[in-house]
């Protein structure tokens, strides 16, 4: 593929997944979902052009989501967690062992929530945490549920990006060496 091309292609994907980040002010119930979606479209993205165009994209997604996004915890959590682990999720399961990879996925989330949870609490003042902080077993609890769907998370990307490869991957570009 040409450089051109290459470039072409991450702009698209870029303005995609900026698209599927501003969405997220209209569509309440799927606040999270468009940021997550957003993160597997930029992750396509390394499969086709490279790794450093897909980190190029994320940079420019977290840039336009921090500015047009109406909720600054989606475009938080798209900054601090979504957006890069798709990417970062492939590095690490290069790992030779299993067990350690999940671990540094697991610390990698765990720190990216309290992150999170920090930068909300601190300098956004969002009152919904707040509340929480004073009920230690709440806090404890919501750690524990969020690992799990964190967990569920993971095991669906890998489901996802099998797929990809299989049968996605071969239509995408299929589809770009027409142009």
């Amino acid at each position: 593929m040409k450089q051109s091309q290459k470039i072409a292609y991450g702009g698209l994907i870029t303005a995609l997944a900026s698209v599927m980040m501003i969405a997220s002010n209209f569509t309440p119930s799927m606040l999270f979902s468009f940021p997550t979606l957003a993160g597997i479209v930029i992750y396509t993205l390394s499969f086709i052009s490279g790794g450093s165009y897909a980190w190029i994209s994320y940079g420019a997604v977290s840039l336009l989501s921090f500015f047009l996004c109406g909720s600054k915890a989606v475009s938080l959590c798209f900054i601090v967690f979504l957006g890069y682990y798709p990417l970062l999720k492939k590095q690490l399961e290069k790992l030779r062992i299993k067990v350690f990879a999940y671990v540094m996925k697991l610390l990698i989330f765990n720190a990216a929530a309290a992150v999170i949870y920090v930068i909300l609490l601190f300098v956004f003042s969002s009152p919904v945490f707040s509340k929480w902080t004073n009920e230690l077993w709440m806090i404890i609890l919501l750690i524990m549920a969020l690992n799990i769907i964190f967990l569920i998370y993971d095991i669906c990307l890998t489901l996802f990006f099998r797929k990809y490869e299989e049968k996605i991957y071969n239509i995408v570009i299929k589809l770009l060496r027409r142009f």
